[in-house]
């Protein structure tokens, strides 16, 4: 039976982006491959707990899915994908409950799994989403080749690394993707008017807060 390595399961209001206020059941599974990358979203990481692969429990499928209570479940780490093969399992199952199905991710990690629904494995074969967010980091905002026209929705956030030049270069490398432009909370008012500015000199961009910081809730 396969198992998933997961830090936690809790129902919220989705906080940031597109489907900001949305309630969802939020599955957070362990590891980050962020350290080790060197990426620079390690400075102001606010779910520091997730970063190990042995963290949490480990949880088979039915486990996970008899603590998701809501018709939307959400993917989250840490980085997801580095699971990928427990998750091709865990969204059939969800599926099979007509669950739609979130992922946020930093986007280094091909969406491929080793083996596609039926079994066989298929290199080609892309784990179907429902909506996938993902949130390139600094310093190089790598984005694998493998997320090529499945990108719903860029998220960015706006750090010192941040520049309008590669904002526009991942908006132009994704061009069907809704682009939210997120300040970045320790960053303080300085954060706040660069995405402000981002968003205002490009209108088909959004501005995306931490709603759930302000609400005080998960």
């Amino acid at each position: 039976m396969t198992m998933l390595r997961v830090v936690e399961i809790f129902d919220s209001l989705q906080g940031e982006g597109f489907w900001t206020g949305c309630p969802m059941t939020f599955v957070r599974l362990a590891g980050c491959n962020a350290p080790a990358l060197g990426l620079g979203c390690t400075r102001w990481c606010d779910t520091r707990g997730s970063w190990e692969l042995e963290a949490g429990d480990e949880l088979d499928i039915d486990a996970i899915m008899r603590q998701v209570h809501l018709p939307r479940l959400c993917l989250t780490g840490g980085e997801p994908l580095l699971q990928v093969d427990g998750l091709v399992e865990l969204i059939a199952a969800a599926r099979a409950r007509d669950l739609r199905v979130h992922l946020e991710t930093n986007g280094t990690v091909d969406p491929r799994p080793t083996v596609s629904w039926e079994g066989r494995f298929d290199e080609e074969a892309a784990i179907g989403f429902d909506w996938a967010v993902v949130s390139p980091k600094p310093p190089e905002y790598a984005v694998s080749s493998g997320w090529e026209g499945l990108v719903d929705e860029l998220k960015l956030v706006v750090d010192e690394h941040l520049t309008v030049a590669i904002a526009e270069r991942l908006a132009a490398t994704h061009p069907g993707a809704m682009v939210s432009i997120q300040p970045e909370y320790s960053g303080g008012r300085e954060s706040v008017d660069r995405a402000v500015a981002l968003v205002m000199s490009h209108p088909d961009w959004r501005l995306s807060l931490q709603t759930h910081r302000f609400l005080g809730i998960r």
